[in-house]
């Protein structure tokens, strides 16, 4: 069969040839970074810090990124080495520090089973013990490793579903348009002449064969799906070699610049 074939010039080649060199590991699910958290229907995006299971098997999860999510405004006080985390909306005001398992919600003491702990800087809050203080029900999805936090009171299925894959890659992520500037001059299509949407994904080959699904996480976009995507490696260019892939997005340019070099994590589909 004969295949429409493009070189891709992306202006993000400087940047790409510094990028280290391709680290994959057989099918095996990630301990430290694979659980995930849910509000309602929606998945949280961990752009740079993510859940963990402490040393008692607690869930601890990123305080900032679950409580913004929840509409509750946090407030930080450096005491000591530790943080002093106030959390507030109209109908509770919840006051802990990591480190400590004793706390305020709405001014009345409380113990917490889990100690809310400072990992590089950032606070993490044992997600179970954050839903009772918050009275918000709690669904512990085993299979797919995901805390629901049913906040507005209904049950709800998992936003996402682990797919059974052959292998995971880590790579560097980058983002590209349908611009002629970033396609050789041609048209918005991929390497099989299929217009360009969103999950389709320019790769190497010989790392990640043409055709193949893949379901990514890590990157943090407001472009693309929160929390992850399937996508399909449709796509090729010059400049993606190795460990490199590059994500189509359908925006301009300018904003898929912003997107700049991610980490991310590319589960190989079986």
């Amino acid at each position: 069969m004969k295949h429409f074939v493009k070189s891709l010039t992306l202006s993000s080649a400087l940047f790409l040839s510094v990028l280290t060199p391709l680290s994959a590991a057989h099918a095996a699910i990630p301990h430290d970074d694979s659980y995930k958290v849910q509000v309602n229907d929606e998945l949280i995006a961990f752009p740079d810090a993510q859940p963990f299971l402490d040393g008692s098997g607690s869930l601890q999860v990123p305080i900032r990124f679950v409580s913004e999510k929840l509409g509750y405004e946090a407030h930080w006080e450096q005491t000591g080495k530790e943080l002093k985390i106030t959390l507030k909306n109209k109908q509770n005001n919840v006051i802990f520090t990591t480190g400590d398992s004793a706390a305020l919600v709405n001014d009345k003491p409380v113990t917490l089973q889990s100690v809310p702990t400072l990992v590089d800087g950032r606070a993490y809050f044992p997600v179970r013990m954050l839903a009772s203080v918050l009275n918000i029900q709690m669904q512990w999805d085993p299979a797919n490793h995901i805390a629901i936090l049913d906040e507005d009171g209904r049950y709800h299925a998992p936003a996402w579903y682990a797919p059974s894959y052959q292998k995971v890659i880590e790579a560097k992520a980058t983002a590209y348009t349908g611009a002629p500037s970033e396609n050789g001059g041609h048209p918005s299509i991929d390497y099989f002449g299929n217009p360009l949407q969103v999950g389709t994904i320019s790769v190497d080959p010989s790392i990640i064969p043409l055709g193949t699904k893949v379901y990514i996480e890590g990157y943090s976009y407001d472009g693309l799906p929160s929390g992850g995507m399937f996508a399909t490696a449709s796509d090729t260019g010059g400049a993606i070699k190795g460990d490199k892939i590059d994500i189509y997005v359908p925006d301009s340019k300018a904003k898929a610049d912003q997107f700049g070099i991610q980490q991310v994590k590319v589960y190989v589909i079986k």
